[in-house]
């Protein structure tokens, strides 16, 4: 399975789901959160990220990613950071408002 795939099937699916269970939760608070946590975690996670592999700890299979790099990550892996912070984030709002 390539990453884009797996984004596909188990990232994806969920975040619409929570965002068409969960969506008025952001019509009411906003993105203002949200955009503000996306900015903290791709700000935080990038460098870390990018040390990572560029040290040897780990790397992603070439057959496995678009072949397109940012820095040493794939286009996928800055996806990822943004799906699954959005798939949390609008789940918590709405735990959150319910509270």
């Amino acid at each position: 399975m390539t990453y884009a795939g797996f984004l596909a099937v188990f990232v994806l699916p969920p975040l619409l789901a929570v965002l068409w269970r969960h969506g008025a939760t952001l019509r009411r608070r906003g993105w203002v959160p949200l955009a503000l946590l996306l900015v903290i975690v791709y700000a935080a996670t990038s460098p870390w990220d990018n040390a990572a592999v560029a040290m040897g700890l780990w790397d992603f299979d070439a057959e496995r990613i678009s072949g397109v790099r940012i820095g040493w990550l794939p286009a996928e892996e800055y996806v990822f950071f943004g799906l699954q912070t959005l798939l949390t984030g609008v789940w918590a709002l709405d735990r959150l408002r319910r509270r």
